[in-house]
């Protein structure tokens, strides 16, 4: 028996463990110096997918990954992790980590207003709940007296690094409807291998952009931001959760932004306001709620939350989230 329930604790030990790594991408993109949003997420993407792409040459599951159809909508994918990530790391320069983690978890709030006109889906009174209680959560998390009561660049770098934050969310959320479009021809291994080829494209301007100095110095962060906070996290995610329900495993990625603010005030002791924990209270309440929704429809809900961790496989490969 002590064996057995050992076992069965694996998957979520997995999990959890891949949600509070995810959690340290905000420390490492706030301790980088003079690299903007771009060369950081060029960076992040190359040292993570060369640890994945050697993992899967080593375990064979390279085979695996081959370009079918939907060439279009993998392409789209891939700028919409591309915008994301930038988003949500632009964010982080100039709200910090808190709000910005926050508005980034707003997705599923787009994903609401969105899905009945482009995926045809019923929205029910829980999710009509849901919204209302992440749309309150922003509205503490941000608290628009900050804004009216700032000057100067202060008030303009804050208003930016929301309006970066807001963005993040939405295209965090059209990620989410379009992995949940190609999820019957492509697994997450291929999605993720496809949409960060096109995403290392994109960026590679930015990448090369960097000077050597700056490269050099900077890679005691990058390196880990890549292989910790990307490779290994998601390398635990995507192997724990196919053993779990897929409502308990959006449950449990609730534990990212929350790690990603007791990092914040641990390690960078950053202040977090009073609005701010009451707003995280209020999204992620939102966000639970709809994780233990009743299925909109049979199989849909399920692959749903099991795609949304992707995101940072993708990244953000969603993740939200998000089978080896």
């Amino acid at each position: 028996m002590p064996i057995t329930v050992k076992e069965n604790n694996k998957p979520f030990a997995a999990v959890i463990t891949s949600c509070i790594l995810f959690g340290m991408i905000g420390i490492f993109v706030k301790e980088i110096r003079a690299m903007d949003a771009g060369s950081i997420l060029f960076y992040r993407l190359f040292f993570g997918f060369a640890v994945i792409l050697g993992y899967l040459v080593v375990s064979g599951g390279i085979k695996k990954i081959e370009l079918k159809q939907k060439k279009f909508y993998m392409l789209l994918l891939g700028v919409l992790n591309t915008v994301t990530m930038f988003t949500y790391f632009s964010s982080i320069k100039h709200t910090g980590i808190p709000v910005a983690v926050l508005l980034l978890y707003t997705a599923p709030i787009y994903v609401t207003l969105l899905s009945p006109l482009l995926l045809k889906e019923h929205v029910t009174l829980r999710d009509m709940l849901a919204l209302t209680l992440s749309i309150s959560g922003i509205l503490l998390a941000v608290n628009p007296s900050n804004i009216s009561g700032s000057t100067g660049s202060e008030n303009g770098n804050y208003i930016t690094g929301i309006l970066f934050g807001l963005l993040s969310g939405l295209s965090y959320g059209c990620s989410i409807m379009t992995m949940n479009y190609l999820k019957e021809t492509y697994s997450a291994v291929e999605q993720m291998f496809w949409s960060t080829a096109v995403s290392l494209i994109l960026l590679l301007p930015f990448g090369v952009s960097v000077s050597v100095p700056i490269l050099l110095v900077n890679l005691k962060l990058l390196i880990p931001l890549g292989f910790i906070a990307t490779a290994l996290a998601s390398l635990l995610y995507l192997r724990g959760v196919i053993h779990i329900k897929a409502q308990t495993a959006a449950v449990l990625s609730l534990l990212e932004p929350v790690s990603s603010i007791c990092f914040c005030c641990m390690l960078l002791g950053e202040p977090v306001q009073p609005n701010t924990i009451g707003g995280c209270l209020f999204i992620l309440s939102g966000a639970a709620l709809i994780g233990y929704s009743a299925p909109i429809r049979l199989g849909a809900s399920e692959k749903y939350f099991r795609d949304m961790w992707a995101r940072f496989f993708q990244p953000y490969i969603p993740l939200r989230p998000r089978k080896l």
